[in-house]
């Protein structure tokens, strides 16, 4: 009886243990997981935020992927995305959509003017990055991360969330001026 008694004494108290640990682990991968996802939707730095990144589903590898964010410059003096990079594509352009005679119309374009007290934001329609020779397929959910290079503020490192389309889109701007088809 005195084993079985023993046993059962180190069974119970590895139980508690684990179970303490268990819910500690938990709450640690929770606490992780939010300072992250606040740090990447809010990246600021030199005086300039890069908010609200996204970026479209890619279900097919050998098709590039699109990606969108908000650069909001807080000082008086103006910056550039010089450049963009992921660890998950092979390589990022900057690209810019405009409307030529109701065409819309894509190319590739060097770097995007960040003015002083202002805000450009890369949007469906507009500025956008371009992601090619992706690494994996992005679902709706995943995170993808994504490197600006400004030329005064440096690197600035964010998340973008992958989702169909965000909530607060306007679609009727958005289709303003793309001609009838």
């Amino acid at each position: 009886m005195h084993v079985r008694s023993a046993v059962i004494k180190i069974f119970q108290e590895n139980y508690v243990e684990d179970y303490y640990v268990n819910k500690i682990m938990k709450l640690c991968v929770f606490v992780a997981v939010l300072v992250g996802s606040v740090q990447f939707a809010n990246a600021d730095e030199g005086g300039l935020s890069v908010t609200d990144v996204w970026a479209r589903p890619v279900i097919l590898l050998n098709r590039p992927g699109t990606a969108y964010f908000t650069v909001t410059n807080k000082s008086d003096k103006s910056d550039v995305l010089a450049k963009v990079s992921s660890t998950l594509a092979e390589r990022v352009e900057i690209h810019l959509s405009t409307n030529e005679g109701g065409v819309m119309k894509m190319q590739q374009v060097g770097h995007i003017n960040i003015p002083p007290n202002g805000t450009v934001s890369a949007k469906p329609g507009g500025y956008h990055l371009m992601l090619f020779g992706l690494k994996k397929k992005l679902a709706v959910g995943d995170l993808l991360p994504l490197r600006l290079r400004f030329l005064h503020a440096g690197d600035v490192n964010v998340m973008a969330k992958v989702m169909k389309m965000p909530m607060k889109m306007d679609h009727g701007k958005m289709m303003q001026g793309m001609g009838k088809h």
